[in-house]
């Protein structure tokens, strides 16, 4: 019955969770199914039960913050295209941080955000993960600290 239930709760989470094409953030859950996902795995998470039972009290604040954050940007809402392309990129981001804060998978986390190419008026997404953002970051810090190379 663990199994099954592991199963289901991991199934709901990723059917919320967004695709990132190249410029463009497809959410192919309604706002009725992100909300339920997200109730069905919070009632988990306040049980103990399962895979969530290995949560520390800060790591459970740490994803209903966030699951409150997907609540508030969906509220009132019965599909996502209400939401806008800013709408969308934040709930993307809100919903990949719930993902990454379950899984424990921080480095995994994409962030994503508008950006207007140089000679551009054209607003694109950029999607980047966590971990190639440090990595990125990393690279300019230590070209910063030999600039000879």
């Amino acid at each position: 019955m663990r199994i099954l239930l592991s199963t289901a709760f991991v199934a709901a989470m990723l059917l919320s969770c967004p695709t990132f094409a190249e410029d463009a953030i497809v959410i192919d859950s309604t706002p009725a199914q992100i909300r339920a996902a997200q109730a069905e795995q919070r009632q988990a998470i306040e049980r103990k039960s399962g895979n969530y039972s290995h949560f520390t009290d800060d790591e459970r604040k740490a994803i209903f913050a966030k699951q409150d954050e997907v609540s508030a940007l969906i509220e009132g809402k019965t599909t996502v295209d209400e939401l806008g392309p800013d709408g969308k990129i934040a709930l993307a981001n809100a919903l990949e941080s719930v993902k990454a804060l379950v899984t424990r998978a921080e480095d995994n986390r994409l962030i994503c955000e508008r950006v207007k190419p140089v000679g551009s008026n054209r607003p694109q997404n950029k999607c980047i993960s966590v971990g190639e953002r440090r990595r990125l970051r990393d690279a300019v810090q230590r070209q910063g600290m030999n600039p000879g190379r």
